[in-house]
């Protein structure tokens, strides 16, 4: 398979254009844009990325005179075509083209229907193996038939292990995703070509950190960059980059050209799958003999995607830069972004920045409900004189705090892109011991009036005072009357803003009128 898949820097082709095939980059590029689509709580779908990336990459190849046909091998699987730029070509580019026919089990069996091909069948028992010639009858799809001098055959039905020995690999197949462009050059010449394009499969968020201090006043903010590659090609030696934010870009129907697995069946008593068990659950045992358990089936294919590399330590952190409205991250050390892998790096870690824990619901005016748990939320200001003054980029936030000298989980939540300035809040929990309750006191509903007065009771079971607000909601044809405190304003809607002492409770009546 080397020797046939090895091909000289220039060859000649049937309508006298030279070929000239670069292997893979001298140096790379990847920025990866967030899922546009994906709010700051909703963690990463590592099965289906959707975001995208700006690739980069500088190639040096040495062009002959003439018409050439220059291929760019290792071009991320999930390359946009129509994004990609080429510079450095010395008389520019007359045509691009997306190598779709990559080398994969199907693709090679698809390329060889109806032709020649060399079925090797060896004996789990005396290990003795025989070879035959054969034609493929059926496509990958279908399961596999073949005609031997002997008649029509199902691959892998005999009981026997069978394989396919190809001759050649089919014109058009590649074993990596390629770009291809098409130019004329007056001189032979040595030149650095730059390749740069937009690739889907990739996706980025932060991932926050926070360590409550014993008192509950101030917190230590550590934070990653997690970045994930989801396709087939690795970009080694990165200078990799994010930026937060949402720019403008449409939906790009991409056709990934990752081939598909070959399905065997057997005819007419569908025993392959059986055989196929069978060889499983050898396998397994074996395994287990020698001391080690084999996943099973579904595990082995979705393990590599989560594979998580962290790089560096804390000294190691991304730069923060102005995109014209947007922010970039930038890595500082070149960096390996795997295929269907995530990457870590340190962003930023805070010290002492003082926040308030508050317990807060919004609720209509007029509604009623049993005793029900209030949001556990963090509020913090992202001021430098706060210990931060910083661009917070969407992401998810762990926050922990230390009891009996253990470090114990208060809960997760997410925040949305915040400028500096701007005020903090990520909801961790809901609270089992501070909670609400409403009820109708009297209602009274004739023609001359319409009103109820309702009775809002907020409770609090802890051995700590709570900082608890509740934003009222109410129809444009409603009022509200009769307050038994005093409400302030926030976001368009009544807020009551009351502290409840340990193990009592506060409440709050008003009356709803129609108008």
């Amino acid at each position: 398979m080397a020797c046939l898949l090895a091909a000289p820097a220039a060859a000649q082709t049937d309508f006298n254009r030279q070929v000239v095939t670069s292997g893979g980059p001298s140096s790379v590029s990847v920025t990866v844009y967030r899922d546009p689509n994906r709010t700051g709580d909703r963690g990463m779908n590592l099965r289906y990325l959707g975001g995208y990336a700006l690739i980069t990459e500088q190639r040096t190849v040495t062009l002959p005179a003439g018409e050439i046909e220059m291929r760019f091998e290792g071009v991320a699987g999930g390359i946009i075509p129509q994004s990609a730029i080429v510079t450095g070509l010395p008389d520019g580019v007359i045509e691009k083209n997306r190598d779709a026919a990559l080398l994969s089990p199907s693709a090679l069996l698809n390329g060889y229907l109806g032709r020649g091909v060399t079925v090797r069948r060896t004996s789990s028992v005396t290990g003795q193996t025989t070879e035959f010639d054969a034609q493929i009858r059926t496509d990958a799809s279908g399961g596999v038939v073949v005609q031997t001098a002997d008649g029509f055959e199902a691959l892998q039905c005999t009981g026997f292990n069978e394989t396919i020995v190809y001759p050649s690999i089919p014109e058009g197949l590649s074993a990596k995703p390629t770009l291809s462009v098409k130019s004329r050059v007056a001189t032979a010449t040595r030149a650095t070509v730059t390749l740069s394009y937009l690739a889907t499969g990739f996706d980025w968020q932060a991932n926050y950190v926070a360590d409550v201090s014993a008192d509950g006043q101030t917190m230590n903010l550590f934070s990653w960059v997690t970045l994930a590659n989801g396709d087939e090609t690795s970009f080694a030696n990165a200078q990799t980059q994010t930026v937060a934010g949402q720019p403008n870009k449409g939906r790009d129907n991409i056709a990934r050209a990752t081939g598909g697995a070959i399905s065997l069946r057997c005819w007419p008593q569908a025993t392959t799958s059986d055989i196929m068990v069978k060889r499983f659950e050898r396998a397994r045992a074996e395994s287990r003999f020698a001391g080690r358990a084999l996943p099973a089936p579904m595990a082995m294919m979705e393990s590599a995607a989560d594979v998580v590399t962290v790089t560096g330590s804390r000294k190691i952190e991304a730069k923060q830069e102005d995109l014209g409205d947007l922010k970039l991250y930038r890595i500082p050390v070149p960096v390996t972004v795997a295929s269907q892998s995530q990457k870590q790096v340190a962003m930023f870690e805070k010290t002492a920045i003082p926040f308030e824990q508050i317990y807060e619901a919004q609720i209509r005016a007029k509604d009623y409900s049993d005793p029900t748990p209030l949001a556990t939320t963090l509020r913090f200001q992202n001021k430098k004189r706060d210990g931060l003054g910083l661009a917070l980029p969407a992401g998810k936030m762990v926050a922990f705090k230390a009891a009996a000298g253990e470090r114990l989980l208060l809960g997760e939540g997410g925040l949305d892109d915040k400028a500096i300035g701007e005020e903090v809040e990520v909801t961790i929990s809901e609270s089992p011991l501070v909670r609400y309750n409403m009820l109708s006191v009297e209602e009274v509903d004739t023609k001359r009036e319409s009103f109820a007065d309702m009775q809002l009771t907020i409770t609090n079971a802890s051995r700590s005072p709570a900082r608890v607000e509740i934003k009222i909601d109410h129809q444009d044809n409603h009022k509200l009357r009769k307050l038994s405190e005093r409400l302030s304003r926030k976001d368009g809607k009544d807020l009551w803003k009351v502290t409840v002492p340990p193990n009592s409770d506060r409440v709050l009546t008003y009356r709803v009128v129609r108008k």
